[in-house]
């Protein structure tokens, strides 16, 4: 009797597992690709290239701040370390956007994905990518 309850228990335990990890592979699956920001923090459009992020399959992210490149990982449930970030020269304006940027990736508390635009919430403030059409 004891043995068949183990059993019961570690089958259902391996398929709850099994259901969670597929959930976290959808949910990394839909970051996957380019993105283009579109919303959250102010963005005083004085560059021509939007700031952008880019999400690979391993989950490592590049991206653009409107003046720097930056290089990281992100996790699904919104844990951004960017280690390497450039550090050229910029209008005071573009600093301002940058910083603000990557503030709210660094204390990011989710990413998700919802109608094609990928949410970066920080608690106060948040960021809007749109999908691009490269991924």
């Amino acid at each position: 009797m004891k043995k068949a309850t183990i059993c019961l228990l570690a089958l259902i335990t391996i398929s709850l597992t099994g259901c969670f990890s597929n959930q976290q592979l959808d949910k990394s699956a839909q970051m996957v690709g380019g993105w283009k920001l579109k919303g959250g923090i102010e963005i005083p459009g004085i560059t021509k290239r939007r700031p952008s992020l880019n999400i690979e399959p391993n989950m490592e992210v590049t991206g653009f701040t409107g003046c720097n490149l930056f290089k990281g990982k992100v996790e699904p449930d919104g844990d951004f370390s960017l280690p390497a970030v450039t550090h050229k020269m910029c209008l005071p304006e573009l600093v301002k956007q940058e910083n603000e940027m990557l503030n709210v990736l660094r204390s990011a508390t989710s990413i998700e994905v919802i109608n094609s635009s990928l949410i970066v919430d920080a608690g106060d403030k948040f960021l809007v990518f749109e999908k691009t059409n490269a991924s």
